[in-house]
C-alpha cells in the first residue's frame, strides 16, 4: 500500500454503551457487539455517588476477562477512563458483568467502550 493510499484511508469511531439498572443483591451479564474489524482505544466505567463500591463491574472480550484482567473494579462516584490498544475482529462479543451487593437499592452503572475502525470505501 502506497503512502498516498494510507493517507487516504478514513478512520471512524463507534461507541457500545452499556448503561444497566441492577436490582438490590442481583448480577447481570449484558452482550453487544459490532460488525466492524477495528481497535477498542477507550473504556469508560461510571459508578454513580451512592455505590460505594458495593456495584462491582468488569468487561470480557470474548468472554475473557478484559478491563480489570482480575477480578472485578467497584468505585464510588467515579468515572474511570482506560486508553487501550486492542484489536478487535467482527463481531467479536463484548460483555459487561455487573454485580449489585447492596442488599436495599438498586443501582444503574454504566460502561462505554470506543472502537476504532477504518471506514468501508462506500460508507458516507
Amino acid at each position: 500500500m502506497t503512502l498516498e493510499a494510507v493517507e487516504k484511508e478514513e478512520y471512524s469511531e463507534i461507541e457500545l454503551n452499556f448503561r444497566e439498572t441492577v436490582q438490590p443483591g442481583q448480577g447481570l451479564r449484558v452482550t453487544q457487539s459490532y460488525r466492524e474489524a477495528g481497535k477498542i482505544t477507550q473504556v469508560m466505567f461510571h459508578f454513580p455517588a451512592g455505590c460505594n463500591a458495593l456495584v462491582s463491574m468488569r468487561l470480557l472480550k470474548d468472554e475473557h476477562p478484559f478491563y480489570p484482567i482480575r477480578g472485578f473494579l467497584a468505585l464510588n462516584d467515579a468515572t474511570p477512563i482506560y486508553y487501550v490498544q486492542a484489536d478487535y475482529y467482527p463481531n467479536e462479543p463484548l460483555t459487561i458483568e455487573i454485580l449489585n451487593q447492596d442488599a436495599q437499592n438498586p443501582h444503574t452503572v454504566s460502561c462505554t467502550v470506543v472502537i476504532r475502525y477504518k471506514k468501508p470505501w462506500w460508507y458516507p
